[in-house]
């Protein structure tokens, strides 16, 4: 399922958006798709808190004070790195302001919109993610595959993969996707980004907070705990032995 946010106030011009993008995914895709609607940065600020899976942002920066939406941008896109983001803005807000590497948006929509550019720019940005969505070797995304349906999840949005119940589990910190296939095969394919911690978990290495090994846990960012078993620990150790303020 592809998932996507407008952000954007008033009300009218939210749902016009909100419309256009449907029209648009109807076009493009066959694929299944989430909107999530926010009008208001409080919205936004929840939003983000919630730890969503998102795919394509459009944000508009009048929503609020400037200022307040410019930093709910950059924690998107901190969240978000490799989501695709369309900025939203007038002539009143110097593009010094929103064109810079912490937020990195890949479009822009100028108020008061018109109707071609809106058609343009969402045509523009849904078929360029279709296309990464239908290619299976970017680099940059993990795709999951169940029952005809895919799900295409950023590497910096996994958390671990889980074995249990005859399936893995891909843990995102507040959700989870099963599908099958084994934590050996998986191992061996993403050996540069996760690393065995115990029989039952492969960890994605930039989410390891801690590593306490006299209590056989890994704490991740965020707080979660994740076991090490004894076979796994040298191999934590050596791992992290460059890092001894996050071995204990």
């Amino acid at each position: 399922m592809i998932s996507m946010l407008i952000a954007d106030n008033p009300d009218a011009e939210r749902k016009r958006l909100l419309n256009e993008s449907k029209w648009q995914a109807a076009k493009l895709t066959d694929d299944d798709w989430c909107w999530i609607e926010c009008g208001s940065s409080q919205e936004l600020t929840r939003l983000i808190a919630e730890n969503r899976k998102l795919d394509l942002m459009c944000l508009d920066l009048t929503m609020q004070t400037t200022e307040q939406v410019l930093e709910a941008a950059e924690r998107l896109r901190g969240t978000y790195p490799v989501a695709h983001m369309i900025l939203i803005a007038n002539n009143k807000i110097s593009p010094v302001k929103y064109m810079r590497p912490a937020i990195g948006a890949q479009s822009l929509l100028l108020k008061p919109l018109e109707e071609e550019s809106v058609k343009e720019v969402l045509d523009e940005t849904i078929r360029s993610y279709v296309s990464k969505f239908r290619e299976k070797n970017d680099e940059q995304y993990f795709v999951v595959e169940t029952r005809g349906e895919r799900e295409l999840f950023s590497y910096d949005r996994i958390m671990y993969f889980e074995a249990r119940e005859k399936k893995v589990f891909l843990n995102t910190g507040n959700m989870e996707y099963p599908f099958y296939d084994t934590l050996d095969q998986l191992e061996a394919r993403l050996s540069d980004r996760f690393m065995r911690c115990h029989r039952g978990f492969l960890v994605n290495k930039s989410k390891i907070s801690r590593v306490y090994l006299s209590q056989n846990l890994v704490v991740l960012t965020g707080g979660e705990e994740i076991p090490v078993s004894r076979s796994y620990k040298p191999s934590m150790k050596q791992y992290m032995s460059g890092a001894e303020n996050k071995l204990i």
